[in-house]
């Protein structure tokens, strides 16, 4: 598993050239913080943001990724520690491929058009709202939750 884990940036840089992905960086929304909308380590949320051309410059693709709910203390508190749960832990460079791709040839109806990526880190599928962070102690591991 420990070797799985060193290959895998190799294996995504190779997805990319293979692809044709252009690998667009992330940009963390540190404002959020103070209003309650992080993840569930405390970090900030995060997008990948590719800007549109042309004919696509006002149009947009929003892309809100998936992860599924933690249910309970125990699986958010292992959730915070996978880049599921924490924006730190995320790749810094994500590769924009499929309908988020900016290649006209694989991707003709929306390759110049502005395309983001809205990271999920919240445990909650983006529907925490709250006044103030509650963080939650659970066996000496704190837990950012929103409800």
């Amino acid at each position: 598993m420990v070797r799985l884990k060193q290959l895998w940036p190799i294996v995504m840089v190779l997805a990319v050239v293979v692809i044709g992905a252009r690998a667009v960086p992330i940009t963390y929304l540190e404002s959020a913080v103070a209003k309650g909308a992080v993840c569930l380590d405390g970090s900030a949320p995060a997008y990948h943001f590719d800007k549109g051309s042309g004919s696509g410059v006002n149009n947009w693709i929003v892309h809100m990724e998936g992860g599924g709910w933690c249910t309970d203390i125990v699986t958010c508190v292992k959730r915070k520690s996978l880049m599921k749960g924490s924006s730190k832990l995320m790749n810094k460079d994500f590769g924009f491929s499929g309908i988020l791709g900016g290649k006209e040839n694989s991707n003709p109806d929306f390759y110049n058009w502005n395309r983001i990526k809205v990271r999920y880190c919240d445990g909650s599928s983006f529907t925490g709202d709250i006044e103030a962070v509650d963080p939650v102690n659970h066996p000496n591991v704190t837990v950012e939750l929103r409800y």
